[in-house]
């Protein structure tokens, strides 16, 4: 027997397939809400320790670049005691041929 337009039985088939489609698109977009949550409260935790990362990143590039000045004026340092140290040779030096001059026109020729 073909059913009628009119007959009731296809109008509650349709209404509980759409039911159920309506309980399939509640479900997934629950689940799909659900997941980005999760994601969410993920990208957030993610974020926080990168900010982290981010400022211990921060701290020791200022770490180097402190170490980087104190190595220059240390470096600064060591050049001029060098040339005293140079200096001091020099008129140490200057000093012996003074004194191997003197020695020479002393009394005992």
């Amino acid at each position: 027997m073909t059913e009628s337009a009119s007959d009731f039985s296809i109008v509650k088939s349709y209404v509980e397939l759409k039911a159920k489609y309506d309980s399939e698109i509640r479900k997934l977009s629950e689940s799909s809400r659900s997941v980005e949550g999760k994601y969410k409260s993920h990208i957030t935790l993610l974020e926080s320790e990168i900010a982290k990362r981010n400022e211990y990143i921060k701290a020791q590039e200022a770490k180097i670049q402190e170490l980087t000045h104190k190595m220059a004026e240390r470096d600064e340092q060591l050049r001029s005691l060098g040339n005293q140290l140079n200096q001091l040779k020099a008129g140490a030096a200057a000093g012996a041929d003074a004194e191997a001059k003197k020695g020479k026109f002393g009394m005992f020729k």
